[in-house]
């Protein structure tokens, strides 16, 4: 495992880092190993062999996350007195990584995400993890080594404007990203070893 610090996620130095690993944003499409794994391993491929990305998909709550992450993490760092380091990107291997919104302590994460008004109502209400963040925090714990990810939703428009969710180790998601990063990393190379 190998953490680089020393830039800013979003940056330039990040997406080149990036390029080519596949990546906790799409662990749930790395665990179930259809057609979206299919689809990721071409995209890899193509990054490798060009060391050019496709524009990454933005809308405006991305966008929203953007702006307002840092204030998340601030706020975190109130409700919890506990601090957190920023880091840019976590190389597992020269195929695979992951981008944390931050190291907790000696043994935990925080993934923050900053939701509209309904859906942070509709969180707080419910309580369940999008199934798309449950896969992205077990792959981060996995590469990571760490225990536990907290799970920060937050809206500033609210007088309560911050939840934390802690989130531990399930073993049987890690060996499903395990097993479909094997095969992504399989494919991979069969296919770049086939064209080039």
């Amino acid at each position: 495992m190998k953490i680089y610090s020393n830039f800013e996620q979003g940056s330039e130095e990040w997406i080149k880092c990036r390029m080519g690993h596949f990546t906790a944003s799409t662990a749930q499409a790395i665990a179930n190993k259809g057609k979206g794994l299919d689809t990721l391993v071409f995209e890899k491929v193509a990054e490798i062999l060009t060391g050019k990305m496709k524009p990454s998909y933005t809308n405006e709550d991305i966008e929203r996350g953007h702006e307002l992450e840092n204030i998340a993490r601030g706020m975190y760092e109130v409700e919890t007195g506990r601090s957190v380091k920023q880091v840019g990107f976590v190389e597992h291997d020269s195929f695979s990584g992951c981008s944390p919104d931050g190291f907790v302590d000696d043994d935990g994460l925080i993934e923050i995400k900053c939701k509209d008004g309904a859906n942070f109502v509709k969180y707080l209400y419910t309580k369940e993890i999008e199934t798309g963040h449950q896969w992205q925090m077990q792959m981060q714990l996995w590469i990571t080594k760490r225990k536990w990810c907290d799970y920060v939703v937050f809206n500033e428009n609210f007088t309560k404007s911050i939840s934390i969710t802690r989130v531990y180790h399930d073993e049987v998601k890690i060996s499903q990203i395990i097993a479909g990063v094997d095969m992504a990393i399989a494919q991979t190379k069969a296919i770049t070893g086939k064209i080039t």
